[in-house]
């Protein structure tokens, strides 16, 4: 088993994320052995990363690797290149910029049931463990992101930025030679969906297991980070987008849920009434501002299936269509945040809303749908013991 930790001024996190990490693989009792390697990108002259790692109480070997000023996506080549070459068995990729899960017990975390998950795989591929965060930090991804990649990948993402990730060794060289194409997922922007895109094109299993609790610090600073975020959709849309030319697995595709949860809040752990609510408005004003065409978004999901269209043309403009993606989300966003949005979440018939519209989507695109889920499932959102409430 080798765990390959991709890093770049990370010396106040590694250490803890490494530790970790080697617990719940050596507590699942699934590795012989354990590596854990370092693909530390930070500048040639920035040895805090590298002296953190090495401080870290290991069990098993470690390895460093220097990768100066590269990005997310070539660190984890690098690493994934390592764990080919030494012929290992099941790969983890850790993410070491939030650490989460720290409190389970190692045997009983969510990476650990990521690894028995993998195990039990058909043909096994890849398993995502999602960081959990709060919904409102997740708009993008309920509205648009879910139900885009949801006909390549077969499966409705919790979290689209994918970055902690166990792989079977036969994913791995499929995951560094797609093809597709790497380059063009975007692997730069710091997101695994490039990977799992390729495993699932493969013909391999895809899987995912309930969200990770980030540490209270860095949930702390995910609760309060503005809910409209231009940064993740500049990175994330376009490579969504793209996934709608990824070919369809050979094998008969298992049906796909319209809806995941998202993280419910106890009410002490919600930021206080009055922010909320400001943070609430300025994200639905600028909504308002940003969106050229007022009240484009009608009929949602009619603008998001003209967009998966689009991507699939052969000389698709993929920027364009991101942009264009980008401003109709927000003209809907505005609309549904007055509609739904409460401190203690969105209410039912904003959460239909979103359950419908990605339903009417995924059949549009020809991709087999799980048959309706009762009120009591559809409105669940207890999908962490520890952070208890509904969202």
């Amino acid at each position: 088993m080798v765990i390959v930790l991709p890093a770049c001024a990370h010396a106040d996190t590694v250490a803890v994320v490494a530790e970790h990490t080697e617990r719940v693989v050596l507590a699942t009792g699934l590795a012989r052995s354990v590596s854990t390697v370092l693909v530390d990108t930070s500048t040639a002259e920035d040895i805090r990363t590298r002296a953190a790692f090495q401080s870290a109480r290991l069990c098993g070997s470690r390895v460093e690797l220097m990768v100066p000023d590269a990005g997310w996506g070539a660190a984890v080549a690098r690493g994934l290149r390592h764990a080919a070459q030494v012929g290992a068995e099941d790969v983890v990729l850790a993410d070491p910029d939030v650490p989460a899960d720290l409190t389970a017990p190692a045997a009983e975390s969510q990476l650990a049931v990521a690894l028995r998950q993998l195990r039990d795989q058909e043909r096994p591929g890849v398993v995502c463990s999602p960081l959990a965060a709060p919904w409102w930090q997740r708009l993008l991804a309920i509205h648009v992101l879910r139900p885009l990649c949801a006909p390549a990948l077969g499966l409705t993402l919790v979290d689209p930025q994918a970055r902690t990730l166990v792989l079977s060794g036969e994913a791995v060289p499929d995951a560094l030679s797609p093809s597709w194409g790497l380059t063009r997922m975007g692997w730069e922007h710091g997101h695994g969906l490039g990977l799992l895109a390729a495993v699932r094109e493969a013909g391999l299993d895809v899987g995912q297991t309930s969200p990770r609790v980030p540490h209270p610090g860095a949930f702390a600073r995910s609760v309060n980070r503005d809910p409209v975020d231009r940064g993740d959709a500049s990175a994330l849309l376009p490579i969504a987008l793209r996934l709608a030319s990824v070919a369809s697995s050979v094998r008969e595709p298992a049906p796909v849920v319209p809806w995941v949860a998202d993280l419910g809040l106890a009410r002490g752990q919600l930021p206080p009434p009055e922010v909320f609510t400001a943070m609430l408005t300025r994200c639905s004003r600028a909504a308002q501002v940003v969106a050229s065409r007022p009240g484009v978004a009608g009929g949602w999901p009619e603008p998001l299936l003209n967009s998966w269209h689009a991507a699939r043309a052969l000389r698709a403009d993929i920027p364009a269509i991101a942009e264009r993606l980008w401003l109709t989300y927000l003209a809907r966003l505005g609309p549904w945040l007055r509609f739904g949005a409460s401190t203690g979440g969105y209410t039912v018939p904003a959460r239909h809303s979103v359950v419908a519209a990605a339903r009417q989507f995924l059949l549009a695109t020809g991709t087999p749908v799980m048959a309706e889920q009762t009120a009591e499932d559809s409105g669940g959102e207890h999908i962490a013991p520890s952070v208890p409430g509904t969202g």
